[in-house]
């Protein structure tokens, strides 16, 4: 019984002792790619692409489900090309992971204009019908993903729109430049470095979200007595 019990043990801290290895070398390996812009360009010849139209990404329909189609890079330039735009575009996209073979995994939106960039927006029927995929709302489409890719979605949606929201400093009024990775934006003409904000949501406890109704209960009946809600009924 001893010796099971030590094999057991034994077994389960190298598998711990594995996973923490594996998220170390990611971490490492993206930290290189958000600060080396050369390693970076270097791995968008190796890595994958996850396109969006307008923040809406790309799905293809496989029954009741949804596939997240990847193109590689020579996919992805071949689109562009059939669409009049050289690779250059590809400069747009963002860096949004790896997997534990370091394939560094990237979101580029098509149908967003860059304020520092001539580049129009592709046409997002032309660009369904070539892909055989459909740009879905993503929140449409969330039951009919799996987690693994609705996280990474959301993850590269997220990212993708806060630098649709920054391509301006906000003291200079210049345009900002992304870095390769999408880590950050910087202004040429006030210096400011600019990162994406990340929001964490923390579950509330049973107490503060009774003293936030209570709350809401107090202003609207004052606002308006006969529209507040109705309190809670305690048991």
């Amino acid at each position: 019984m001893s010796l099971y019990c030590r094999t057991f043990f034994r077994r389960k801290s190298f598998g711990c002792y594995r996973l923490l290895s594996t998220y170390v070398t990611k971490a490492r390996y993206l930290f290189e790619l958000k600060e080396d812009e050369e390693a970076c360009r270097k791995a968008q010849k190796t890595g994958v692409f996850y396109l969006f139209h307008d923040l809406d990404p790309l799905l293809q329909a496989s029954g009741h489900r949804y596939l997240v189609p990847r193109l590689s890079r020579a996919e992805l330039e071949g689109l562009l090309g059939k669409f009049g735009q050289d690779s250059q575009r590809i400069e747009d996209s963002v860096l949004v992971g790896c997997s534990e073979q370091q394939e560094a995994w990237f979101a580029l939106d098509l149908g967003l204009k860059s304020a520092s960039s001539s580049r129009a927006s592709l046409p997002k029927s032309e660009m369904e019908a070539e892909l055989g995929g459909s740009f879905i709302k993503l929140r449409q489409a969330l039951f009919q993903l799996n987690s693994v890719d609705s996280s990474l979605l959301f993850t590269a949606q997220a990212l993708l729109r806060w630098h649709d929201g920054h391509q301006f400093c906000s003291k200079s009024g210049q345009p900002t430049q992304k870095n390769v990775a999408g880590s950050k934006r910087v202004c040429p003409s006030s210096k400011i470095i600019y990162y994406p904000q990340v929001k964490v949501w923390k579950k509330l406890s049973i107490e503060k979200l009774r003293k936030r109704w209570a709350w809401k209960w107090k202003t609207y009946s004052t606002l308006r007595p006969s529209t507040g809600p109705f309190p809670i009924a305690h048991s």
